[in-house]
């Protein structure tokens, strides 16, 4: 009898560990959240945090429940990869309006998705992308999008991790009828979360927050969404639709992508949004033009440059630029050579002249970590101003203020 007794001891045992073990592997236990959210709002062009810091945010689109009902593909080790390996700390998340408003599972769906990203410490812009599967992207919501976007507020209304972008892109349509619709929703929602934060397209497919500008809505933390792609300009475009607003308006850049040709672009475009201090989330983790390839892991060429700069931006001490070992050296009366180091390879640029005006330059397109530039044809026994100037692989730019150093005598 004691013999039975211990060989159903030890299959007890066995089964208990069995268990133990198939329940961990299948049902893997989800990490505390990383992070505490606050609340964010606006202060004049900038979101901020409770205690009126700047917040800006740096992240990826991950579309997919716009059209897949069931997010069958969305997983929970995905978003802890997205957030931990890339670093971002916002996710853009589109939607289904006629799904959200006619399937309980669909919401539940969005429930578990937005817990998965939260639990790893990044905000979520729920973004209204389509409308049903027919219409999808319509110039603007229609009149039910509203009772949608107040259902949505009600039930997010105690999460300050939750942002609100009501209107993926205004087409084909005038402000004031865009205007009219956008009021309607903001007061919907509103009128069951004060606090909310809600971001609002720009028209022509969001790429031009002019008319914003012209006339911002009379709300409190509003902030207006814009979208850059290469097919629709740089520069110049940027500056004339929302550039030379982004002292005036709160901004965040809901879309941007492109494709291995376009890298330039991209790296143009990711330096002059840190210029104007705007925040992004760059198309998409899944879709066209892709961030990553079909394994949701590798980065295509464009997907990269993204990566490293949200890395750069969550780790500053440990891979933002800077110049050191500053020194002029070689100096005779009318030669002089400038040396210095970076933390990051970059190409070499020197302004000199004889004033702060600096009328001169050498350029050295090579990206390096030790960098010598030559000045020649100077002018003996004078006093030259120069500072250098380096931009790395990413488009970082790190300059040094005004030095100065004295030619010798002939």
């Amino acid at each position: 009898m004691k013999a039975v007794n211990l060989i159903v001891s030890f299959v007890l045992i066995l089964l208990f560990f069995f268990f133990c073990s198939d329940k961990e592997d299948s049902n893997p236990v989800s990490p505390e959240p990383q992070s505490e959210f606050r609340w964010l709002s606006t202060s004049g062009n900038q979101i901020v945090d409770s205690d009126g810091n700047q917040v800006l945010l740096y992240g990826v689109n991950r579309s997919g429940l716009e059209y897949d009902k069931n997010g069958n593909f969305m997983t929970d080790a995905e978003f802890q990869y997205i957030i931990k390996q890339w670093q971002a700390n916002v996710i853009r998340l589109p939607f289904n309006q006629d799904w959200v408003m006619n399937d309980e599972n669909y919401n539940n769906k969005l429930d578990q998705v937005i817990g998965w990203i939260e639990q790893y410490g990044a905000y979520v812009i729920l973004d209204l992308q389509w409308q049903d599967d027919q219409v999808r992207i319509p110039p603007i919501p229609n009149s039910e999008a509203v009772d949608m976007w107040k259902k949505l507020a009600e039930r997010y209304k105690n999460d300050p991790a939750v942002l609100y972008d009501i209107h993926n892109e205004a087409h084909d349509v005038t402000i004031d009828e865009w205007r009219n619709r956008a009021i309607e929703i903001i007061e919907g929602i509103r009128s069951v979360h004060p606090r909310s934060l809600i971001l609002v397209s720009g028209l022509n497919w969001a790429s031009d927050v002019r008319e914003w500008a012209a006339n911002p809505l009379p709300y409190e933390n509003i902030v207006y969404s814009v979208h850059c792609y290469p097919w629709w300009g740089g520069r110049n475009a940027w500056d004339q639709n929302f550039g030379d607003y982004a002292d005036q308006l709160p901004m965040f850049v809901g879309e941007f992508g492109g494709y291995g040709e376009h890298l330039s672009w991209g790296k143009e475009l990711l330096a002059y949004l840190r210029q104007k201090k705007l925040g992004w989330t760059a198309w998409s983790w899944v879709d066209d033009p892709h961030l990553t390839g079909d394994d949701r892991r590798t980065p295509t060429e464009f997907g990269n440059l993204v990566r490293q700069v949200l890395i750069r931006y969550a780790n500053p001490d440990l891979y933002m630029n800077r110049i050191v070992d500053v020194k002029v050296d070689y100096i005779t009366a009318n030669r002089a050579t400038i040396i210095w180091k970076t933390l990051q390879k970059s190409d070499s640029k020197v302004f000199y002249g004889l004033t702060e005006n600096y009328i001169d330059s050498v350029y050295a397109p090579v990206f390096l970590k030790a960098h010598t530039i030559k000045l020649t044809d100077l002018i003996a026994d004078t006093i030259y101003h120069f500072k250098i100037l380096s931009e790395d692989e990413l488009g970082f730019v790190v300059e040094t203020s005004d030095s100065t150093f004295h030619t010798l005598m002939p």
